[in-house]
């Protein structure tokens, strides 16, 4: 599933400076929009960061504090059928982290 290029942690870690940034510049734009939600980026960074405290504290990734505030604003994600909802959360990350760079893949060996 790492279509970002670089290490998958590094690359949440990243969005999630690159969110609080934007939350700081402009915190009542929208950040998405699924359906009739959607979330502010004041919103999205001010659960982001409760969830961060949650997930830390029981050795969680980041990226469980990304889709927990994303789900949290977005209610409505809840009501998709299960396969719908991963599609939709990997669409609604990759839109989140668009203006990231994004470093060439790795090569790797396997035997």
């Amino acid at each position: 599933m790492n279509n970002y290029g670089v290490d998958r942690k590094e690359w949440i870690r990243n969005l999630s400076v690159h969110l609080a940034d934007r939350a700081d510049d402009a915190p009542w734009l929208t950040a998405v929009r699924v359906g009739s939600d959607s979330v502010t980026y004041g919103d999205l960074v001010d659960s982001l960061h409760g969830y961060r405290r949650v997930v830390d504290a029981e050795f969680m990734s980041v990226e469980s504090a990304v889709t927990a505030s994303v789900m949290h604003n977005m209610p409505g994600l809840a009501k998709m059928p299960p396969r719908d909802l991963a599609r939709s959360m990997q669409e609604i990350v990759k839109w989140l982290g668009r203006d990231l760079p994004v470093a060439p893949a790795a090569l790797r060996s396997v035997v």
